[in-house]
């Protein structure tokens, strides 16, 4: 990929997206070619890119993709090296790249576990210590994480992924804290239910012989009950557009019909009466 063709004015600010195959990282891709920054929208591999997203990119000027897997530490340095001196710096890094689980703690594989705190975490974290530095130096530059509202609110069946994403805003703080002073910001955004491929797969979900069948089909009827009600992922991709020109320069963006309710209703409740809102056997 030659991502020349789309240099020529040094005064646009260059966005690194991750995840963008599809949902969240492909409308948030548009979004921002449709604001005229310098998209490099990236995934795991190219196969299977969306037509919409090769349209709205061609729409501005040329393909702007590349292969990067935030699992793989070297295709992570390999991506950002190349954007950086093809383009001469990366002004806005969007950690999008996610995976979700639906298990109970005591019964969900060990692999399947760690492949989410890979990504989710550990994704993040390889791919904005290779970004970082640069921004660092230049004292500016913008860090997006996209959490989810399960960094702060966990329910049965949610323990791995909310773990991960509970992971995830704590390094974005600490970062927010630590990054401070070279003038570089940070940015949290936490969607609620929004309508993506991983909302979706939830009627292929197979409860079996569980002791928690319970919990987990209250958790699969909301998911069921949230495809109905779903913001699109363009809801996502204008918050993250809105946040990064935000003179306030807040830390924090929730996102998603319901998503601050739930979040205000689950302060109202102790922590025994959280645990105990969800009926057991």
């Amino acid at each position: 990929m030659n991502l020349t063709s789309f240099l020529a004015d040094d005064d646009v600010p260059v966005v690194l997206i991750t995840g963008c195959s599809s949902g969240i990282g492909e409308a948030t891709a548009i979004r921002f070619s449709q604001e005229g920054y310098r998209v490099v929208a990236t995934m795991r591999n190219l196969v299977g890119v969306s037509e919409t997203l090769k349209a709205a990119l061609k729409a501005d000027g040329g393909h702007k993709m590349l292969a990067l897997d935030v699992d793989d530490g070297l295709s992570v340095r390999t991506a950002v090296t190349q954007v950086e001196e093809e383009c001469g710096r990366i002004d806005v890094l969007i950690n999008n790249a996610g995976i979700s689980s639906i298990s109970s703690v005591e019964e969900i594989d060990m692999e399947e576990a760690k492949a989410v705190f890979e990504t989710n975490v550990f994704g993040a974290l390889r791919v904005t210590q290779e970004v970082i530095l640069g921004m660092r130096e230049r004292g500016d530059g913008t860090v997006v994480n996209v959490s989810s509202v399960a960094g702060r609110l966990v329910t049965a069946g949610h323990g791995i992924y909310a773990a991960s994403k509970h992971a995830l805003e704590a390094i974005t703080e600490s970062l927010a804290i630590e990054i401070n002073q070279f003038g570089v910001r940070v940015i949290l955004i936490e969607p609620g239910f929004i309508s993506t491929a991983i909302l979706g797969k939830v009627d292929s979900i197979i409860l079996g012989n569980t002791p928690y069948v319970e919990h987990l089909s209250q958790l699969v009827s909301m998911y069921k009950e949230a495809q109905q009600t779903a913001d699109s992922p363009k809801a996502v991709a204008d918050c993250i557009l809105n946040a990064v020109n935000d003179s306030s320069h807040k830390f924090r963006y929730v996102v998603g019909s319901g998503a601050q309710r739930a979040l205000d209703e689950r302060k109202l409740l102790t922590d025994r009466e959280w645990i105990n809102k969800i009926p057991s056997k």
